[in-house]
């Protein structure tokens, strides 16, 4: 059975039984900070299970897309080794949010196991934890499964959780027997507690997880409700239902396996290569799916992650003799796999590609600086056999090389890796790491759940109106503000990088109340926050009235952030994809993926596009349909964004057209003007663009050329040619300026003869001069004048200057019975002072004045290396 049967008998099941079938998350946890990334079909359900939200079905069932590579669950390591560990997998999971219990899950997965896909029940066996007798009880008595194959496990095989803190609970795994001939060679039957001590044989395939309590920074709670998650495994399903051990071998990664034996030439059975083929394989899933869920590759967080993924399958690539810049051209085979279950990663396709091509290049040069840093490493560190662990790690850590690289390559000189120092060093990143992307406590909007629970969404009428005649149903303190939840409102709450709208509350013509900010911490509930709300009562009726002015100017950044992610597309090419944006009444930033600089000329062509749109007036329409129509009718998504099963579709004429919830202009010629205040990098692969429009664009611009006729005044210039006089200009004082530096070359040159007069002879061949420098010479440059004149002197050189004492020593290269950085350190001892450098020459400073101490010193530990 094929994979892509699977996942729809597996969907088609549970809706038949009442679930909802539930789109896949993002890998990217929504306002989940506890994890690094998504890693199982529960984590979206999150706030169900706590009780935070009630679900308008109590049952759900997803295919979810995950990963293990980082965090608690890890799986990297061991990819390509064994045949169920991947850093990306599909979790088939149902869910019942304090509807059915375990006999319902647990007939639920038997039947459909053993049922839809006919897996003999001969090849199943159960386990349950040490403590549930109920679970046992369920298995043997209602399924009908002998107590022989159910096994009791404590708390490491039998207890689930999805990360350091969240929902858990007790669980019940279904494992399936591979056969007699994958027997663990390893495992002592006399010494095993149990037959599924053999994890080679008996392959765990569903996890049903009794979800029933909490774990929180102050300990385990009961949940409201027992609830249940389940998650089984696609490709280890597809693995028992195709036939074959190792997950690689099934149809979720033979057509890329395929593909890399057509690039390199080499085959899959080849014993030396099958490792590296496995790899790969898995790599380019992990990768693909992180990049078109927003994941950018670099060098902290989730990004580090996904680079050393990339850089693992690019070693792998080259193992295989595969060309260069192999790696991306896998792409449109993973998608021949997932198919269409997972359309958002799909529509950006170029961006992946255009990523991975990056992450090669760069990684295939670093690959050679590694190899001649672990070189040179090796010459200067090695000592009795042993590689310092600190140098494997920073080959690991700068230059991407895995451990076990870094370990054959040193194998062939006899040479070990200190294993235990690397250790630490990989604990010390991993916490740095960790630290760059927890964000702390996520905020418990638990209050707003339950006024949204009591109250209902509130009804949002401000796409037409800036007034509402609305009715107040709670008021309640937030720190210094009052959180006002009205029945409607024409306010705007903060979403989508658009910012809340501000405004007034009104009452019998006079106003009340302010509001400075609108927000919905939890979905569809608007929050007005205000600080002089004492006036307001409880079930009276008001006036909503938005800050116009500031609700318009707002409209129409947001409106041109749209039009620039278009104009970015059509000039750049379709790589491009929002990662963020934010527009309020001031300006605009919207921020992209790209791999460089945007040129100033393609700055200037984008702008021109925006304005040129803008100029022709195009029709601005906001329609309602459903998410897949939206993806039918080309509509761009934000990454990472959670959208309901109804969207908002947002077309600007034929030239861009976007889902979103955000209030727009009715007309693109409504924006005035456009115009980019600033282009830079954000991070590794993603820019920002700053701009302004209308009034804003207005003031920078007439701003500009006020400025521009102050420079026409002093420059004696018009406006075309002042570029050609500030040019001359500044040519001109360059140039006057190396003359200056010239002539006090010059004079330096002249006045320092004198200071080298205070001279003592040290031998035969050798003096030593000291010098007292005016305070406002360049110790460095007098000491070159010095060596130039007495190439066979020695010289101190010092000067007080702003009460501090500076030093230098110098020395001819020759001598090398003198070590200038050693004698001056330890001279600066007399000084307090701080210093260093070559041997022939060191510089350095102290608070301390007594000069004479330390030319003392100095002379004597000259005096004794002579």
């Amino acid at each position: 059975m094929k994979i892509s049967e699977i996942r729809k008998k597996f969907a088609e099941y549970f809706e038949k039984h009442g679930h909802d079938k539930k789109a896949s998350s993002s890998l990217i946890p929504e306002n989940d900070p506890t994890l690094l990334f998504a890693n199982a079909g529960m984590n979206q359900f999150k706030d169900y299970f706590t009780g935070k939200a009630n679900a308008k079905n109590p049952r759900a069932v997803s295919i979810q897309k995950c990963v293990r590579a980082g965090g608690k669950h890890n799986d990297l390591e061991n990819v390509g080794l064994t045949a169920r560990h991947h850093t990306f997998f599909e979790m088939l999971g149902n869910f019942s949010f304090g509807d059915y219990f375990k006999e319902e899950a647990i007939r639920f997965a038997w039947d459909f196991l053993t049922k839809e896909l006919k897996i003999p029940t001969s090849k199943l066996y159960v386990t349950v934890h040490h403590t549930d007798d109920e679970a046992l009880k369920i298995w043997n008595e209602k399924i009908g499964v002998p107590k022989e194959k159910i096994f009791k496990k404590g708390d490491k095989d039998n207890f689930w959780e999805m990360g350091e803190f969240g929902p858990c609970g007790p669980c019940s795994e279904i494992f399936y027997d591979h056969g007699e001939e994958y027997k663990d060679p390893n495992v002592d039957p006399q010494t095993a507690t149990d037959i599924l001590d053999d994890e080679m044989r008996y392959v765990e395939i569903w996890n049903l997880v009794f979800m029933q309590f909490e774990k929180t920074p102050e300990g385990k709670f009961n949940l409201p409700k027992p609830s249940i998650d389940t998650g089984a495994g696609l490709e280890r399903l597809a693995a028992c239902l195709q036939g074959v051990y190792w997950n690689y071998d099934t149809d979720a990664f033979t057509p890329i396996i395929s593909k890399l034996e057509s690039f390199s030439g080499k085959k899959y059975n080849d014993e030396n290569y099958t490792s590296s083929f496995r790899i790969v394989a898995d790599h380019i899933r992990a990768a693909t799916m992180l990049i078109t869920d927003g994941v950018i590759p670099s060098n902290e967080g989730r990004g580090y992650v996904l680079r050393r993924i990339i850089r693992r399958a690019i070693r792998h690539i080259r193992k295989l003799d595969a060309p260069n810049m192999s790696f991306s051209k896998l792409i449109p085979t993973v998608f021949e796999i997932l198919g269409d279950e997972y359309p958002q990663n799909k529509n950006n396709i170029a961006l992946a590609t255009k990523l991975l091509e990056l992450e090669e290049k760069k990684f295939l040069e670093t690959l050679d600086k590694g190899l001649k840093f672990l070189n040179e490493a090796t010459k200067a560190n090695v000592k009795n056999s042993i590689f310092p662990g600190s140098m494997a790690f920073k080959l690991y850590d700068t230059y991407g090389f895995p451990l076990d690289l870094t370990q054959i390559i040193l194998q062939e000189q006899n040479i070990q890796v200190d294993i235990k120092e690397f250790n630490s060093e990989m604990k010390k990143r991993k916490e740095e790491s960790k630290k760059s992307w927890k964000g702390g406590s996520a905020v418990d909007n638990k209050l707003f759940f339950e006024i949204k629970e009591k109250h209902g969404e509130t009804q949002f009428t401000g796409y037409s109106t800036l007034k509402q005649e609305a009715t107040l149903l709670e008021k309640t303190p937030v720190g210094e503000y009052s959180a006002l939840i009205f029945d409607k409102t024409s306010f705007y709450g903060e979403s989508g990088g658009q910012a809340g709208d501000t405004g007034y509350v009104i009452s019998d013509g006079n106003i009340i109340s302010q509001i400075d900010d609108t927000q919905k911490p939890v979905e569809n509930l608007f929050v007005h926050f205000s600080k002089n709300a004492d006036a307001l009562e409880i079930g009276q009726k008001y006036t909503l009235h938005v800050d116009t002015i500031k609700r318009k100017l707002t409209a129409r950044n947001h409106s041109a952030t749209h039009l620039l992610q278009s104009a970015l597309i059509e000039t750049l090419g379709d790589h491009i994809k929002q990662a963020g944006s934010q527009v309020d009444s001031k300006r605009l930033r919207f921020d992209f993926t790209h791999p460089q600089a945007v040129s100033k000329k393609e700055l200037k062509a984008v702008e021109q596009l925006v304005n040129k749109k803008i100029e022709e007036a195009l029709n601005v329409e906001a329609n309602l349909m459903t998410k897949d129509q939206a993806v039918s009718k080309g509509a761009l998504a934000l990454f990472g964004e959670k959208y309901g099963d109804e969207v908002r579709v947002l077309e600007m004429g034929n030239f861009s057209t976007e889902l979103c919830g955000g209030t727009h202009v009715s007309n693109t010629n409504e924006i005035e003007l456009f115009t980019i205040i600033s282009e830079g990098s954000l991070s590794t692969g993603v820019r920002r663009i700053e701009a302004l429009t209308s009034s804003n664009a207005i003031t920078r611009l007439k701003n500009r050329s006020d400025i521009l006729e102050i420079l026409e005044q002093q420059t004696n210039a018009n406006a075309s040619l002042i570029t050609d006089r500030i040019e001359n200009m500044s040519k001109e004082i360059k140039s006057k300026q190396k003359e200056i530096e010239r002539l006090q070359e010059k004079l330096q040159n002249l006045e320092s003869k004198d200071l080298f007069n205070n001279t003592e002879k040290l031998n035969s061949t050798t003096n030593l001069t000291i010098v007292n420098a005016p305070e406002d010479s360049d110790l460095r440059k007098l000491s070159d004048i010095f060596i130039n004149d007495f190439p066979n002197n020695i010289g101190i050189l010092y000067k007080l200057e702003d009460g501090k004492t500076n030093v230098l020593i110098r020395a001819p290269k020759k001598l090398k019975s003198v070590h200038c950085g050693n004698i001056l350190k330890e001279s600066l001892k007399e000084l307090d002072g701080r210093g260093g450098g070559r041997p022939d020459m060191a510089q350095g400073s102290g608070p301390n004045n007594n000069i004479e101490k330390f030319l003392e010193t100095a002379k004597k530990l000259i005096t004794e290396s002579i």
